[in-house]
């Protein structure tokens, strides 16, 4: 009977995760839904911009302290991580490619810049710099609240303390699929796959300096902005998948735990109708 009350209790509480789980998907769903279609209604014009500026860069030969290139010996990395948990191996994920990317560059000073509660797990073997949080940051941010990551990367480059800065988060491919990325932000380059061989002449009004001193800025705070999305995505897309998981794995057990007590219960009415026959046929 002990036996029987146990199972009873397995089967119980594995029910209770059951809705837990279920309820935590369709959360995790709704909210996935939108995150989506936030990354994917701004990609174009940010790929679009990039693709702009790396011609006009590249034709013009236009110089600024944001392409200024310097000699790698520190790097700042804007580490987006998630702000919870129960997103299967998303941050496990980001943090192995973290120390993939410590162990490419032994001989430079790392420091690291956290976005998402997360991310302050994540210490690689060798002493890296905190060099900022920004924690505050909602579910679906907006472009002036990640506009204070792009400034303190912008200040922290064009002061010097840095001479590259880069973004690792998890890009967003679909539901089912993200892939860890490390993409240089600063200084920018001309990306050589979005440019042609063939030389553009172009007129630039008012003037190439004013150009830049516009544009490079806001491509720099469109990329973060982006960045961020795709991250949170990807958050959202690994928790619903990792709750259906949880679900299905839920109702696997409980209908295993079933067939067990099922199976102990028709025992039990067996032996107990055996000791019922086997005292009938002594009295007799």
């Amino acid at each position: 009977m002990g036996s029987l009350i146990g199972i009873r209790h397995r089967i119980k509480s594995a029910k209770n995760i059951a809705q837990i789980t279920r309820a935590m998907q369709m959360v995790s769903a709704s909210k996935m839904k939108r995150a989506q279609d936030a990354a994917l209604a701004t990609r174009p014009f940010t790929d679009k911009l990039r693709e702009v500026m790396s011609h006009v860069t590249r034709a013009q030969s236009l110089r600024h302290s944001l392409t200024t290139t310097r000699p790698t010996k520190s790097i700042l990395i804007l580490l987006i991580s998630t702000n919870k948990g129960m997103c299967g191996g998303l941050n496990v994920n980001l943090y192995r490619g973290l120390l993939d990317f410590a162990s490419a560059h032994p001989n430079v000073t790392l420091s690291i810049a956290t976005i998402g509660k997360k991310a302050k797990y994540f210490v690689p073997n060798r002493e890296v710099e905190l060099a900022a949080k920004f924690n505050d940051l909602g579910e679906t941010p907006t472009f002036v609240e990640t506009r204070v990551v792009a400034k303190f990367a912008l200040d922290s480059f064009e002061d010097g303390k840095y001479a590259q800065v880069y973004l690792a988060y998890p890009k967003f491919i679909s539901t089912l699929q993200n892939d860890i990325t490390f993409t240089q932000l600063l200084p920018l380059e001309s990306d050589n796959e979005l440019t042609s061989n063939t030389p553009i002449d172009y007129t630039i009004e008012p003037g190439e300096s004013t150009l830049l001193d516009s544009l490079l800025p806001y491509q720099v705070e469109m990329s973060v902005y982006q960045t961020i999305l795709e991250s949170r995505a990807s958050e959202h897309s690994a928790r619903m998948v990792a709750m259906k998981s949880a679900s299905d794995n839920a109702k696997d057990l409980i209908g295993n735990l079933t067939l067990d007590y099922n199976q102990a219960r028709q025992s039990q009415v067996t032996s107990e109708l055996l000791d019922v026959t086997t005292a009938r046929m002594a009295i007799e």
